[in-house]
């Protein structure tokens, strides 16, 4: 995506008032003072919309065999683009492993995961990455060795950690990083006099 057309679909994206500001902790442990919240894009269907059509562009580019989705906020937009613009696509469904970590996924069904399993090439969606640690979940069902793993998500606003890299090829509408921190540096827990 060119300069100008993600700068675009960031304002339409921000328009959607996506961006909360607060006090928030991620799964890595950082803290962070805003946090985008994807679900507010569902409240604006030009915004959606425009979002699902570029998702599908860009997951129509490696012809995948399957569509999958990290619950909630990715299984959601990756069902939506399968639904509105890739049909034909069958759509594999996964669930959190209740008491699990955040990371930690499974197939609803055998046949979800038969589907999944089979693809040679498999498209993963997510709405907001911070350290990559969901998509690695995902991918830690599958089998990158043997399979093409493409993950597509609408922002990523942080740094990939290293240990969650499993063979996938990252996919991004916008590529913008914000604050994060740190416990012991966050300006919420640790507010600096004046």
């Amino acid at each position: 995506m060119s300069v100008p057309q993600e700068a675009e679909l960031k304002n339409l994206i921000t328009s959607a008032g996506v961006f909360i500001k607060g006090h928030f902790i991620f799964a890595n442990g950082n803290h962070a003072t805003v946090k985008l919240e994807m679900g507010n894009l569902w409240q604006d269907e030009v915004a959606l919309a425009r979002v699902l059509a570029l998702l599908a562009h860009e997951m129509m580019a490696v012809s995948p065999n399957v569509i999958l989705g990290v619950p909630t906020g990715g299984q959601n937009l990756a069902m939506a683009v399968q639904e509105r613009h890739l049909p034909r696509i069958p759509f594999a469904k996964l669930e959190r492993v209740p008491d699990g970590k955040k990371q930690d996924f499974r197939f609803v069904t055998p046949e979800d995961r038969d589907l999944a399993i089979s693809a040679k090439v498999v498209a993963i969606g997510e709405d907001v990455v911070t350290s990559y640690s969901s998509i690695a979940g995902v991918a830690r069902l599958l089998d990158p060795d043997s399979q093409a793993l493409h993950s597509f998500t609408v922002w990523r606003r942080g740094t990939v950690s290293p240990e969650y890299r499993m063979g996938t090829t990252d996919h991004y509408l916008i590529e913008e990083l914000l604050p994060s921190f740190p416990p012991e540096s966050c300006p919420v827990c640790h507010p600096k006099s004046s």
